[in-house]
């Protein structure tokens, strides 16, 4: 029964990765007020700040990396897909654990949200173009049409709904569609690579710890650059770097399900593609978790008076 299933996953992986990025998209925005962002306007510099990092240094961190190694296209891809994305609704959780700006994360987080609609297709059609293969092109309006649908609406809907709740309430919807999305994204991991869609084998450990070493170096340098370099407090530098580290891995993963998909001629490449993007899902779940306990650790020593 369950080989069956999984059989049949690949006809229905855009469907759970469409699902998963509404259902988390939606209940960020039950618990997202827009006096966060009114607040976070009123001092803008950390977040013009964190959205130069998204937008310039990351992508040129990514260009860097890829130049430098001889990757397979499809894996030169996967990283440019991440380097294009903004950050994901996780973030906020880390940074909320880790007593980071929370405020700063969720703001950060809702307006690159808004300016992907222009910046990935534009960052991807400059830097995944030309590692393609022929019969495949980089659709703006198809990228373009997946962030307004999938990830901006549900935002919208729920912001809207939440503020007709109560915030217990609010709170409660939003815990109970994160859970659901959850449930899709591990329904959507299996099923990926319970098909055999994705051969671990294929890449050997190079990839895995090149992914780990890309997610790590995004954090340190975005990191200890705030801290040092802008200086901004802690409280802001450990929201930009878990921002910036953690990606809206739903998002690539619908992008990728609607360009190669996980069938078909394209199967292969698609593969390699979604293998990147799980693995960074997994990794930053893990890098991430470092600024915030060192950020709770250093504000037990030394209290804010």
């Amino acid at each position: 029964m369950l080989q069956e299933l999984l059989e049949k996953y690949p006809d229905h992986h855009r469907t759970v990765a469409s699902t998963q990025l509404v259902l988390a998209m939606f209940g960020m925005g039950l618990v997202t007020r827009v006096r966060a962002f009114v607040e976070i306007a009123l001092e803008p510099k950390p977040m013009l700040t964190g959205a130069a990092y998204q937008l310039l240094g990351i992508p040129l961190i990514t260009v860097a990396m890829v130049s430098l190694l001889s990757l397979p296209p499809e894996i030169a891809v996967g990283f440019f897909m991440l380097a294009a994305m903004p950050g994901g609704s996780m973030s906020n959780v880390y940074t909320y654990l880790g007593k980071g700006n929370a405020a700063l994360s969720v703001a950060l987080t809702g307006i690159m949200t808004l300016l992907a609609l222009l910046t990935a297709p534009l960052l991807l059609r400059l830097f995944a173009s030309e590692h393609l293969p022929p019969e495949i092109t980089m659709p703006a309006g198809t990228i373009i049409r997946e962030i307004f649908v999938f990830l901006l609406l549900p935002l919208a809907a729920g912001m809207i709904l939440g503020r007709t709740l109560e915030m217990h309430a609010a709170l409660k919807c939003s815990r109970w569609s994160i859970r659901a999305s959850l449930v899709a994204l591990a329904v959507l991991v299996v099923g990926s690579l319970g098909s055999g869609s994705i051969d671990f084998s294929a890449y050997g450990r190079r990839v895995p710890l090149l992914v780990f070493l890309y997610c790590l170096t995004i954090q340190i340098v975005i990191l200890r650059g705030s801290l040092h370099l802008f200086k901004f407090s802690r409280r802001d530098s450990t929201a930009l770097a878990i921002e910036s580290s953690m990606k809206n891995i739903n998002l690539s993963l619908l992008i990728a399900a609607s360009l190669f998909g996980i069938k078909g001629e394209n199967a292969q490449f698609g593969a390699g593609v979604l293998f990147v993007l799980l693995l960074y899902g997994g990794v930053s779940l893990f890098v991430a978790a470092v600024p915030a306990i060192s950020n709770v650790r250093y504000l037990k020593k030394h209290p804010p008076s």
